[in-house]
C-alpha cells in the first residue's frame, strides 16, 4: 500500500480553546469564523457550553462545527469540567 502525501491528510480544526471561559463566541484571532458565530455573540460559560454542547446546530444555527453534540448530560459535565481544567 502507498502512502499517501501529507497534505492529502490535512483536518480542518477549529479554534485554540486556551482561554475559552469568559471568551466571546467567534472572536479567536486568526480563526475564520462562520457569520453565524460571530453574530451570536455567545460569551463562553458553564452554562452556555452545557446548552452547547447538546446540539451546536441548533444552539447556533448556520455554524461550521460538524459536531453533532453530545445527549447525555454527564458526558457534556465531564467535558466541560475537563475544558475548564485544561484551557484556563
Amino acid at each position: 500500500m502507498s502512502e499517501l502525501p501529507v497534505s492529502d491528510h490535512l483536518v480542518n480544526t477549529g479554534p485554540n480553546l486556551n482561554g475559552l471561559f469568559g471568551r466571546q463566541s467567534g472572536t479567536t484571532p486568526s480563526y475564520s469564523y462562520s457569520a453565524a458565530n460571530k453574530n451570536m455573540a455567545v460569551m463562553w460559560g458553564e452554562s452556555t457550553l452545557y446548552d452547547y454542547l447538546l446540539n451546536p446546530k441548533k444552539y447556533i444555527p448556520g455554524t461550521k462545527m460538524v459536531f453533532l453534540g453530545l445527549k447525555k448530560p454527564q458526558e457534556r459535565a465531564d467535558l466541560i469540567a475537563y475544558l475548564k481544567s485544561s484551557t484556563a
